[in-house]
């Protein structure tokens, strides 16, 4: 058992709640800015009452590392899953629950070369018809599996992908350092991505008349989406196989 991952997963499964009340008010890319910036904050204040000095422990070609991992599973995904929120329903939402693990437990035996045990096979299997029976409500319909149908099946989709890039990309990463400061550079590059372009879409001037409920949204996403969020998921990572820390993503429709 992972509570660190379990922790994870409550978080993000809370996300998509707090990601829709605040693109009501808010721009994606401002969201995400705003989001990501709170997460660094966060990790970068807990990391640097650790070690001041943790930056000199990455070299020039980690720091490229760094900045794909963050690419992908930071900014990238954040776009990726807040603009499928806006077009794609939430049947089809469920889906990338049931694809991950199954794309994270391939992709680790294929690069990490991770086994597939009867345990994993069986836990994909039971995963992915308690997902089943949670979509369609115990009533089969061949339309629930047309996935990619719509602009927004797309988006849900190729989030999927990213996050097995980011998850199965990132153990052999973390395996070199400790999960905070890994983390804290990821995040942190992630929200450095994003900077630019949320300039460059404007409406920064929304975020001084931002509702109640919008503000709180923002800051539970930065500080346990964000922050805490990634920083359990590549702890429980650094304990435990791919595959087997996929296998809580099952877990996310039941928050």
């Amino acid at each position: 058992m992972s509570w660190l991952a379990l922790w994870a997963i409550i978080f993000w499964g809370l996300s998509f709640i707090a990601t829709k009340i605040a693109l009501k008010e808010l721009q994606p890319f401002t969201l995400l800015t705003l989001r990501y910036a709170i997460g660094t904050i966060l990790l970068l204040f807990v990391q640097l009452a650790h070690d001041r000095k943790f930056f000199r422990i990455f070299s020039h070609r980690d720091w490229m590392i760094i900045f794909l991992l963050a690419a992908v599973g930071v900014s990238g995904l954040g776009i990726l899953q807040a603009y499928a929120l806006l077009y794609t329903t939430a049947i089809h939402t469920g889906w990338i629950i049931a694809i991950n693990p199954i794309l994270i437990t391939l992709s680790a035996r294929l690069f990490l070369g991770e086994a597939i045990t009867g345990r994993k096979v069986s836990g994909i299997v039971l995963g992915f018809f308690g997902i089943f029976l949670i979509i369609s409500k115990g009533v089969f319909s061949p339309s629930l599996f047309s996935f990619a149908s719509t602009y927004g099946d797309l988006l849900v989709f190729a989030s999927a992908i990213a996050w097995t890039v980011f998850t199965v990309g990132g153990k052999g990463f973390i395996s070199r350092f400790p999960p905070l400061g890994s983390i804290t550079a990821i995040m942190m590059s992630g929200c450095l991505i994003l900077l630019p372009m949320s300039f460059m879409k404007g409406e920064w001037n929304n975020v001084f008349y931002l509702s109640l409920p919008t503000g709180a949204g923002i800051i539970f996403l930065g500080i346990f989406c964000s922050g805490l969020g990634y920083l359990f998921w590549y702890s429980a990572l650094k304990k435990k196989d791919s595959s087997v820390i996929g296998m809580y993503l099952y877990l996310e429709p039941f928050v």
